[in-house]
Order: C-alpha cells, then structure tokens, then sequence
C-alpha cells in the first residue's frame, strides 16, 4: 500500500513457473497469478521499492510444512529495493538490490489490541540474474 508520500506505477502481471521448488527441489507448490508495481517514495529519493505478489496453494499438509511451519495458501507479498532499469547486452533490465528482501503474508490478528489484517514476515530471499539462477539449478 502507498503512503502519503510515495506513489505506485501502474500494476503489471507476472510471468511464472507454475511451481515454486521447496525443499531444494524435493517439493513443491503451485502458484496460479501474480502481480508487481514499483513504489517509489519520492523525487528526491533515487531508489524504489519492487513489490510484487504470487497467489500460491499454500503447504498445509504434512509433505509440504516444516514442522510446525508452513506457507498459507493465498497471497505472498515480497518487497525489494529498485534502483532503475539499465541496458545489459542491449537489453533493457531491472535493477534490483542483491540483499535480502522480505516475504510477508497478510492475516488477520489481535498482535496491536485491535482485530484487524497485520503483515506478517514469513522469511526472507534475495533475487538472482535469470543466468546465474539457471547455473545454480538445472530444473
């Protein structure tokens, strides 16, 4: 959600594997849509924030959780900061911060005293060139 002071682009859809891997490859998840805008927070600031959401099926049952920890089905929202587009071998590309972004859920709770939808942090990721990534994993 934008503030006071920053303002969205236009909302674009993803491209995606129809999975998710999990587990290095020993599961996975379906993931069905999604979506990313750039929020940027001002004029005088040079970088942005890439938000971006998947619908996943969640990993409820046993062979998806880890322990007692599992992915809800619904929304995951990630969060990464943007310094622009550039020109890499004469392709236009992101620019995205090789640190970690967040990934973070949207539930109901009483976490503030109030009964109301609260961000939750389900962990972090970082993002990768598509060639490096496609080095590291074959699948």
């Amino acid at each position: 959600t934008a503030t006071r002071t920053s303002s969205l682009s236009p909302i674009n859809q993803i491209q995606s594997a129809p999975y998710a891997r999990l587990k290095g490859g020993f599961d996975k998840m379906a993931i069905s849509n999604g979506g990313y805008c750039i929020e940027s927070p001002s004029r005088s600031v040079s970088s942005s924030t890439l938000r971006f959401c998947l619908h996943v099926c969640g990993t409820q049952s046993s062979s998806g959780s880890y322990g007692d920890v599992y992915i809800p089905a619904g929304y995951l929202f990630f969060a990464l900061p943007y310094f622009g587009m550039r020109n890499i071998d004469g392709k236009k590309q992101m620019s995205l911060s090789t640190k970690e972004g967040t990934v973070t859920v949207k539930q109901m709770g009483w976490n503030t005293g109030w009964w109301r939808e609260e961000s939750r942090i389900l962990g972090v990721f970082r993002a990768v060139p598509l060639d490096l990534a496609q080095q590291r994993d074959k699948f």
